[in-house]
């Protein structure tokens, strides 16, 4: 197999470091926590270390960007989240509790490059919401920060504004959790281009005073800019089923059959009575 690394997030605890020599252990906001957890941390080299409160594990991902050797394939896990490499058509998510997290070391890391030979990027399975992504960003987040990053893609980035109206808008589903594998090359170039647009948006918004549920706008907006960037190039999508270890998955929605198909429902009957 060609060579592979993801990036394993961590923040302020250790439930698992993965034994697969394909995991690449990182320490997310070392600034922040001032805890040890004896991997390598992101406060290091090139890094944004001290935005892990507004940026979350995206600090990591810029930490591997500028500081890690480069590999054929990158990929990045997000808090006790992994992909299992499951095509499974119903659940987009297999709920572990965290008693049972050494698991994760049972999964098989299937020969990537057989996988990114015929497609361009594996990302969990989207989750279907009742509503746009547009009216989703709405429920959660502050209709003023979206409208500067929809400003500043038009200004420095216009060629990729389409593709942020066309997730924003005409659609229901959302890739979640910042987590990806694709190429070096393509990582490179995402990279370039993501933060280019999140620092300038930046430059705009001050979350200091936003509430626990908002304060992390900038990896927010990185889980929409992804989906952008990969609608952008026309990428051929592998999805893949993650194992996530918690015990905190009270009222998770997006297994539920019911639900799906109400919220598609919901959706496309909005779609059709609004045109």
């Amino acid at each position: 197999m060609s060579d592979l690394k993801i990036l394993v997030c961590f923040y302020k605890e250790t439930l698992l470091k993965p034994n697969n020599p394909v995991y690449f252990n990182i320490q997310c906001g070392k600034d922040d926590t001032g805890i040890d957890l004896e991997m390598i941390g992101d406060n290091t080299g090139d890094n944004i270390s001290s935005r892990n409160r507004y940026w979350s594990e995206i600090t990591g991902l810029y930490w591997a960007w500028k500081n890690m050797k480069k590999v054929d394939y990158i990929g990045l896990c997000s808090y006790r989240r992994f992909f299992n490499f499951k095509k499974d058509p119903l659940s987009a998510i297999n709920i572990i509790p965290i008693n049972r997290i050494n698991e994760i070391n049972k999964i098989k890391i299937p020969n990537i490059n057989n996988i990114l030979s015929k497609y361009d990027v594996i990302i969990p399975k989207p989750y279907s919401y009742a509503y746009s992504i547009k009216k989703v960003c709405s429920m959660n987040y502050r209709d003023d920060d979206f409208e500067i990053l929809e400003r500043i893609i038009k200004e420095l980035s216009p060629e990729y504004f389409d593709a942020y109206r066309s997730i924003l808008y005409s659609t229901n589903k959302m890739i979640g959790h910042n987590m990806f594998i694709m190429k070096w090359d393509h990582f490179n170039e995402y990279c370039d281009w993501v933060f280019s647009i999140l620092f300038e948006v930046e430059k705009n918004i001050d979350p200091s005073n936003y509430s626990i549920s908002q304060v992390r706008v900038f990896g927010y907006m990185h889980e929409l800019l992804l989906a952008v960037y990969i609608e952008k190039k026309g990428f051929k999508k592998y999805y893949s089923q993650i194992t996530w270890a918690t015990d905190n998955a009270k009222g998770f929605k997006f297994n539920n059959i019911f639900y799906k198909g109400a919220a598609s429902l919901y959706y496309n009957c909005t779609k059709f009575f609004t045109k």
